[in-house]
């Protein structure tokens, strides 16, 4: 019994060993089969590459060359994006540019102690080195960042150069100077002797309600359509005070904000429309590019001089 035992377990060993020698042989030949399948795929996608349709032409990208064209351009476009964001920053600390095309429009009206509205042509009349007083009214309601925003449009005197024919104002290569605060512009201005004095000096306040300038910061819409309004009064032919309402203060972002306020604070020292639609001081802000031009420059010089000509920005 024990012998046969014996036998039957040898002849087991003979049969596995035989399994294992099959599996072997069949393991090999699906390893290079798979190979050889591999290779071929390899050469005709090589093929097809070098094979294919120049640009222009029709063509049709398969499903492997995609997924290439798909990853290269994730490679590409990445880092394009982080070194735009990065610059786009950058750029941003120094001028906004209003890429939304939102239009803004600005209206005012000049009134004397009366109520009476009459010309348009003042400037203010104060001595020279007097400071006018601004007063922020419901500062609250807009957060402090975009406070800052409102007294750099005043108090500015940063410049930044751009190309005319941005404007279709000029050839290609050259440039004329912008101004970013009107701090900055009117002492340009002032350089200029003009028979009144140009304000060159100004207080920002968020507490006084009271100011030779006001800037009203409003929740409310304006029931005329506009995004920011001033109203300045006269006595004896001069600005004494000047008020501007911004609307919609709380929703209107970093970029509108500035740009309505530079719009609007040049109102509040004399100015009027301008009939140049790339121009700051145009009723329907629609430039992408809403500074303070040499043109808005030469309209103060004019007006504080006693001019009623010329005080506008013209086509």
């Amino acid at each position: 019994m024990k012998a046969e035992l014996i036998q039957d377990l040898e002849q087991q060993k003979i049969i596995l060993k035989e399994i294992n020698s099959v599996l072997r042989i069949r393991n090999q030949e699906l390893q290079n089969n798979n190979a050889f399948i591999v290779k071929l795929i390899e050469q005709k996608l090589l093929f097809q590459l070098q094979t294919e349709p120049k640009i222009g032409q029709s063509q049709v990208i398969n499903t492997s060359r995609r997924k290439y064209v798909s990853i290269l351009g994730i490679l590409i476009i990445f880092p394009l994006l982080f070194v735009s964001a990065f610059l786009g920053n950058d750029l941003n600390s120094n001028l906004v540019i209003n890429d939304d095309k939102r239009v803004m429009t600005g209206g005012y009206v000049v009134q004397n102690l009366k109520g009476d509205t009459i010309g348009l042509f003042h400037s203010w009349d104060i001595p020279k080195e007097r400071t006018l007083y601004v007063n922020i009214v419901n500062p609250n309601v807009i957060d402090p960042d975009k406070i800052q925003i409102i007294k750099d449009v005043i108090l500015s005197e940063k410049t930044v150069s751009l190309d005319n024919s941005i404007f279709h104002k000029g050839l290609p290569g050259t440039s004329s100077t912008y101004f970013l605060g009107w701090n900055g512009a009117l002492k340009q201005a002032s350089q200029t002797p003009t028979k009144f004095t140009i304000p060159t000096s100004f207080s920002i306040s968020e507490s006084s309600t009271n100011g030779d300038i006001s800037i009203i910061l409003s929740t409310l819409e304006s029931p005329d359509g506009y995004s920011g309004f001033t109203k300045s009064t006269v006595e004896n032919n001069q600005i004494f005070k000047s008020v501007i309402t911004i609307y919609n203060a709380n929703q209107l972002s970093s970029a509108d904000l500035e740009t309505i306020t530079r719009h609007e604070f040049g109102h509040a020292v004399g100015l009027i429309h301008s009939s140049d639609p790339t121009d700051l001081m145009h009723p329907t802000i629609e430039t992408n590019y809403p500074l303070i031009s040499d043109c808005d420059i030469s309209a103060i010089t004019h007006l504080y001089d006693g001019n009623v000509d010329k005080v506008i920005c013209e086509i």
